[in-house]
């Protein structure tokens, strides 16, 4: 979508849209500081994994030296667009966007390994946490999947590749910029490569069926949903605050369950949107806080309480209201974002009117699509709803020569002719050559492989019989496009996985190698785990040796030994209170029930339930 070079976009008096050197540019002054900035249509998911981070480093790129002591200057990457934006006086804001565009028409690649190390820096600091988990699972490792991997490009990319993204991406056709004024300033120069406007980074899914659940979420619970929506419906918007006023009344307002209640909406494209959940319980009280979120959703697909649409349409009116009383300059930013995405300009009365015309009927259909395209993160499974589990292997197993774990001979690394797999009793976990989306090799010889449906296989020569570096690097270098492959720097000697020594394995039991089995489908699951960020990018640890589990007959003995002893002390104690006392003690039960007790804590000392 492009701007005019002339005229007042519709319904916004003071906002006047011009064009700097083929810039759409939008105007509006104001009293005090003078802001600016430029936004463009590129953002972190419009990446692939291979070249994750390639626009943040071009974002810091084009901001190096860009120091301005009473100025404020930032940038930001997001999923879907970049932004660079200043407030200071006129001068500051005019040279600060000069010279962020002459930094991206020519960028500063002499800076770039410094920047890089800034960059793993900053991710040291990031976890992308529940998000991430939920992002992988159910957008792979393409798209809006990324954010769930950090930067892993940052170790392969070259000068010449951080120059042609910036000259494609970060072009004048791909680009809205803003200034606080009532005209252009002088010295204004925004000159870009040509380019075009970009499309939407794009909307992937590798769930399969929906609804579906990822468990080990132990302190509340959280949900992802996609739903349908036209380019300017706030069904969704409404929706989310129904169910937040509904989420309010049960879980904080009629019991003191859930510490916070976050229910958000993200818009994806034209035909998307997000819509999330996050609840955070208080102590203790994770499956209250799970029933209740599934109880509010599961309800609101049936009926929506008046008074929750109504307070739901007084927020969305009071957040229009404080929207149109803000100066014309306050909104800059917003309609700039709004035009670099191709989002239409709305009138505050025609949301305003739109927001009148949402029925319960449409709250109840997007609450019935958040319901179907569910994806839950809870602390155990969902079956008792009909939620099943997100998957945890792949379709189909690898097929080949298979090599099996030291110390676990079920456990089974497979090279297969047309990719790899890691085969374990309950499952597999495949990445097929031709899916590869990314390829980490390591001077030792270990290499590991991410589909694009997010699961991801390590090959650990050092773990598995008969595996030798050279049979690895021989099957799996060469096959997959050379723009995929991150070759990552030498490990440290006690940073490459080894297997126990042999004694550990004669002493394990059938129970301990079952366990270590699922441990191992669980690792190699990279959309149950997210991937490590950086700066240290290593494949997820293989698991080691669990703990020698203790003996049963062990743990038998010692309840013997705690009984008599228990016998003994109780009954000489009665005894000697009686004497003491000169009368005669009736404890009945209480003797055993006291043993009961302390023999159900030594059983979950020595054998916790994980272990069970």
């Amino acid at each position: 979508m492009s701007v005019p070079a002339t005229g007042v976009p519709a319904g916004f008096p003071g906002v006047v849209a011009d064009e700097v050197d083929g810039v759409p540019l939008l105007l509006a002054a104001r009293e005090g500081n003078v802001s600016g900035g430029i936004v463009f249509r590129v953002g972190s998911a419009h990446e692939t994994l291979a070249t994750a981070g390639i626009t943040h480093l071009v974002e810091h790129l084009a901001l190096r030296g860009q120091v301005r002591s009473e100025a404020h200057l930032n940038g930001q990457t997001q999923a879907g667009l970049t932004l660079f934006h200043v407030t200071g006086t006129a001068a500051d804001v005019v040279a600060y966007l000069n010279d962020v565009c002459a930094a991206l028409r020519d960028l500063p690649l002499d800076r770039l390994e410094t920047e890089k190390d800034i960059l793993r820096a900053e991710a040291g600091n990031r976890d992308p946490g529940v998000v991430g988990r939920l992002r992988i699972n159910r957008h792979g490792a393409r798209g809006r999947g990324l954010v769930g991997y950090g930067e892993r490009g940052l170790d392969r990319l070259t000068a010449d590749e951080v120059r042609d993204w910036a000259a494609t991406w970060f072009t004048r056709g791909n680009a809205v910029a803003w200034f606080t004024g009532d005209a252009v300033p002088d010295g204004l120069d925004l000159r870009l490569p040509a380019g075009e406007r970009m499309p939407a980074p794009p909307l992937t899914d590798v769930l399969g069926t929906t609804p579906a659940c990822l468990t080990g979420l132990r302190d509340g619970v959280a949900l992802d949903a996609v739903v349908s929506r036209d380019a300017t419906s706030l069904t969704a918007t409404l929706t989310a605050l129904v169910l937040r006023e509904a989420l309010h009344r049960a879980l904080r307002a009629d019991a003191d369950l859930a510490g916070s209640i976050d229910v958000t909406t993200e818009g994806l494209d034209a035909e998307h949107a997000r819509l999330e959940i996050a609840v955070h319980a208080v102590d203790g009280k994770q499956d209250a806080v799970l029933g209740g979120v599934l109880d509010a959703l599961g309800t609101l697909r049936y009926h929506v309480a008046a008074d929750d649409l109504a307070a739901a349409r007084a927020i969305a009116a009071e957040d229009l209201t404080a929207l149109a009383a803000a100066p014309a300059a306050d909104v800059l930013p917003s309609l700039a974002g709004r035009l670099a995405t191709g989002r239409p300009l709305q009138r505050p009365e025609e949301v305003r009117a739109e927001i009148d015309r949402v029925t319960a009927e449409d709250v109840r259909t997007v609450a019935r699509q958040v319901w179907d395209s569910a994806l839950w993160l809870a602390p155990g499974t969902l079956d008792h709803v009909g939620v099943a589990q997100a998957p945890r292997f792949s379709e189909q197993p690898a097929v080949g020569r298979a090599y099996p774990r030291t110390g676990a001979p079920e456990v089974s690394l497979v090279l297969a002719e047309d990719g790899v797999g890691l085969v374990v009793p309950d499952g597999g976990v495949t990445v097929r050559f031709a899916d590869c989306v990314l390829l980490e090799t390591w001077p030792d010889g270990a290499r590991a492989l991410t589909g694009a449906d997010g699961f991801r296989v390590a090959l650990e020569p050092t773990l598995y019989d008969g595996l030798a570096a050279d049979v690895v690097a021989g099957h799996v270098d060469g096959r997959v496009p050379a723009d995929v492959v991150v070759r990552l720097p030498e490990r440290a000697p006690e940073e490459i996985p080894a297997p126990a020594p042999p004694e550990e394995h004669g002493r394990r039991t059938r129970r301990a190698r079952r366990a270590a089995s699922r441990a191992a489908a669980r690792a190699v699951s990279a959309p149950t785990e997210p991937p490590p960020v950086l700066p240290a990018v290593r494949p997820p640890a293989e698991p080691g040796p669990r703990a020698e589990p203790r003996s049963v007959a062990a743990t038998v003995g010692l309840v013997v030994l705690l009984w008599v002893a228990g016998w003994v002390v109780l009954g000489g104690g009665q005894a000697l209170l009686e004497d003491a006392l000169d009368t005669e003690l009736r404890l009945g039960f209480l003797p055993v029930l006291a043993l009961l007790g302390a023999t159900v804590g030594l059983i979950n000392q020595r054998h916790p339930r994980q272990e069970r």
